[in-house]
C-alpha cells in the first residue's frame, strides 16, 4: 500500500494518520485497505510509532477443500491484519543520512485467511541516503523473521515465517512542488527453512514449508503528489521477477500535523 508518511519525526510529541488504498494483485485482485497510524517523537533522533491495516474490501482463496471453478475467490470484509510497531533513530553522519529502525507485529490479523503467522515477527533494517540537488541514492540491508515487515511499500497477499536477509538500493528524485518518485531494486534472502501461511484448509492455515520458499526480487516505482500541507496522493507500482507476479496501488494520506517546508529544506541543505 502507499506507505504513510512518518508521521512522529517532524514533530516532538504526538501526531497520526490515515491512508485510504485501493490495490490490484495479478493473484487475488482488487482490494481496499484503510491503514491508520500513529506516532510519537521525543526528540529529532528517536521516534515510535504503530500501524494497524484494516482490509475493507479483498478477495481471498475459498477455504473449501473442493472449491468450483467459479467459487476460488472469496469476498471478505473488515478483516484486520497484525499491528506493527516501529521504534526508529536517525543519525546525520557528516557524509549521509542514516536510520535504523526495529520493527515487530503483534498477531492481530485473522489466520485462518493467511492474514498473519500467528506470532510475534520481527526485522531490523538499516537505511542510508545522500542528497545530491534533487536525486537522493539509497540503500536499505536489513533481516527478520517474516516478509511482512520487508519492502513495507508493497502490500503481500501471504505472510511468513523464518529467518531471511534483505536488500535494496534504489533513487528518489524531487521533480516539482515537492512531487517526487522514487524507483528501487530488491532481493530477498531466506536463511534457513521458511513458512509461507495462506487460506485456511479444514480450518486449519495452509502452510508451505521450504528452505527457499520466501525468495524474491524485483523493483518498485512510486510516486507521491502532496495537494496542500496534509493530504498526499500516492501510488506504486511493483513487479516480482521471481514470482512473476504484479502488484499496482493508489491511495490517499492525511497527517494530522504536517511537515513545515523550512525543516525540509534546511535538512537538505545538509546534504548538498
Amino acid at each position: 500500500m502507499p506507505q504513510l508518511p512518518d508521521v512522529a519525526p517532524a514533530f516532538h510529541g504526538w501526531n497520526a494518520g490515515l491512508t485510504i488504498s485501493g490495490i490490484h494483485d495479478s493473484v487475488t485482485g482488487w482490494a481496499t485497505i484503510a491503514t491508520p497510524s500513529i506516532g510519537y517523537s521525543f526528540n529529532d533522533i528517536f521516534s515510535i510509532d504503530a500501524t494497524l491495516p484494516l482490509y475493507m474490501y479483498r478477495l481471498a482463496e475459498s477455504r473449501s477443500t473442493r472449491p468450483k471453478p467459479d467459487a476460488r475467490l472469496v469476498n471478505q470484509r473488515g478483516e484486520p491484519g497484525d499491528v506493527v510497531f516501529g521504534l526508529h533513530a536517525q543519525f546525520i553522519p557528516r557524509f549521509f543520512q542514516y536510520q535504523l529502525t526495529g520493527a515487530f507485529t503483534a498477531p492481530t490479523g485473522d489466520e485462518a485467511y493467511g492474514l498473519t503467522t500467528g506470532r510475534v515477527t520481527f526485522d531490523v533494517n538499516n537505511h542510508f541516503e545522500r542528497a545530491f540537488g534533487r536525486i537522493t541514492p539509497n540503500l536499505e540491508i536489513g533481516g527478520g523473521d517474516s516478509t511482512t515487515l520487508v519492502n513495507r511499500t508493497v502490500t503481500k497477499n501471504y505472510t511468513s515465517l523464518g529467518p531471511l536477509a534483505h536488500f535494496q538500493i534504489g533513487l528518489g528524485i524531487d521533480l516539482f512542488r515537492s512531487i517526487s518518485f522514487e524507483t528501487d531494486a530488491y532481493e530477498q534472502l531466506p536463511i534457513g527453512d521458511q513458512k509461507i501461511y495462506g487460506p485456511s484448509r479444514n480450518g486449519k492455515a495452509t502452510v508451505v514449508t521450504g528452505h527457499n520458499v520466501t525468495e524474491d526480487n524485483g523493483f518498485t516505482n512510486s510516486l507521491d503528489i502532496p495537494f496542500g500541507s496534509q493530504f498526499t496522493l500516492s501510488g506504486y507500482y511493483s513487479r516480482s521477477l521471481r514470482i512473476h507476479t504484479d502488484t499496482a496501488a493508489i491511495g490517499v494520506t492525511y497527517v494530522l500535523r504536517s511537515s513545515p517546508s523550512i525543516e525540509d529544506t534546511t535538512l537538505n541543505d545538509l546534504f548538498r
